[in-house]
């Protein structure tokens, strides 16, 4: 059960190899023992107790201990030219069971689908949380600080107005920024005629290459709403849900579902906040989407500022 990969690919190498009336037919010279083997291959019990040398060399695998108890180890094993090998090898695999095998691949496949799924949503939670754990214990986070979020994300606002202060933040050692890939979106779709979002994405790039601990590429995980309606009416409000499923995903890698997670991550923005009703309403229920999330949202001078009061 635990290697349907395995069977997987063997059912497809077994429905490539030719069948036993193809060999009978290709005019090959083969050995009348080969050509009787061959004849009733397609029985449901192979009658053939030919030694080949795979059967020698596995005598003794347990796993094959059935299948070799109608061989006899001890008779003189007939001297077989490499074509007759490989035909007596195919004579051994009945038609009707590697097709009835092939039939039931769509439901063995769907299970194996699944698994592998969820292994590898599995394993790239714990990557994940190894990852951000080096980082927490690597933090320099004075005592003082210790109730700002470790986890910032900037949105494309703040990249391209205040790219400086977010260098700032990163080079501090004191936070981890997030940047979603739904931002480096974003900031691609600006490039052309914002200077901002160019040399952001030039900063992006050389951080991604050298590897900085406390700048990290969040790429999307899992499924989320795409709201494409809400994307052509109100793009500001979709980027900030988009950037809000990250922060999502972020906090449930993290915790145990249990566990409180208020505080872990600020949105920083590049918007202004202290008057949310001149928002538009789809913004408005995002920002609002934020905070029933426990995710704080900050305008990034702000939060700079109380960073820097801090001490």
């Amino acid at each position: 059960q635990s290697s349907q990969s395995l069977w997987n690919r063997l059912s497809v190498l077994l429905n490539l190899l030719p069948s036993a009336a193809d060999l009978q037919e290709s005019g090959l010279a083969l050995c009348n023992e080969v050509k009787d083997i061959l004849s009733g291959a397609e029985l449901p019990d192979l009658k053939a107790n030919l030694l080949l040398p795979e059967d020698v060399a596995l005598r003794n695998l347990p796993p094959l201990k059935n299948a070799h108890k109608r061989f006899n180890f001890e008779q003189d094993r007939p001297i077989f030219s490499a074509v007759e090998e490989v035909s007596q090898g195919k004579s051994r695999i009945s038609a009707q069971a590697a097709f009835t095998f092939l039939e039931v691949q769509p439901v063995l496949a769907a299970a194996e689908e699944a698994r592998r799924n969820r292994l590898m949503r599995d394993m790239a939670q714990l990557r994940l949380q190894l990852e951000v754990s080096q980082l927490e214990g690597s933090l320099q986070q004075p005592k003082a600080q210790s109730a700002m979020s470790p986890y910032l994300v900037p949105d494309t606002q703040a990249l391209c107005q205040h790219l400086a202060v977010v260098k700032q933040l990163a080079t501090s050692g004191r936070f981890i920024i997030i940047i979603p890939r739904t931002v480096i979106d974003g900031l691609d779709f600006l490039k052309k005629e914002n200077a901002g979002a160019r040399d952001s994405i030039r900063y992006l790039e050389a951080e991604f290459k050298k590897g900085n601990r406390y700048i990290r590429c969040q790429k999307d995980v899992g499924k989320s709403f795409e709201r494409h309606k809400l994307k052509r009416q109100d793009l500001d409000a979709w980027n900030l849900y988009k950037i809000l499923d990250s922060c999502k995903q972020l906090t449930v890698s993290q915790g145990s579902g249990e566990d409180d997670t208020t505080g872990m991550v600020t949105i920083i923005t590049g918007f202004q906040l202290e008057d949310p009703s001149t928002f538009s309403v789809p913004m408005q229920s995002a920002i609002q989407a934020a905070a029933n999330a426990s995710v704080e949202i900050k305008n990034v001078l702000e939060f700079y500022k109380q960073w820097k009061e801090m001490g």
